[in-house]
């Protein structure tokens, strides 16, 4: 579980912040994201990382391309974190995302 000076960290990250926004909605691989925020691949799996080891993204599905390789696709778990500073300390409180939720995106994909 992530501690407030970890979640702050992330926040502080403009891409760890940019990358949790884009996988609220979508599922991507690396390369995806990385297009998507123009910032080199290595960035991006070092983010990803990051926020795995924080237990804020989640791999969703490997995938194996035409070439015989692993493709991972990640989805956030967060969502919402709200911040609150009250009497000097800094407190955050993380959303995550409910299992009813991810029931659903499983149907929306069984669906199209």
């Amino acid at each position: 579980m992530a501690g407030d000076d970890e979640i702050l960290s992330v926040l502080a990250d403009e891409y760890s912040r940019k990358i949790l926004s884009i996988l609220t909605n979508n599922e991507l691989n690396a390369q995806q994201i990385s297009d998507r925020l123009a910032i080199p691949t290595s960035t991006t799996y070092r983010k990803i990382k990051n926020l795995e080891t924080l237990d804020l993204v989640k791999k969703t599905k490997v995938v194996r391309t035409l070439e015989g390789l692993d493709e991972s696709y990640y989805k956030s778990l967060v969502s919402g974190i709200d911040v609150k500073f009250k009497d000097g300390q800094v407190y955050c409180k993380l959303e995550k995302v409910t299992m009813d939720r991810k029931i659903q995106r499983l149907w929306e994909k069984f669906s199209e």
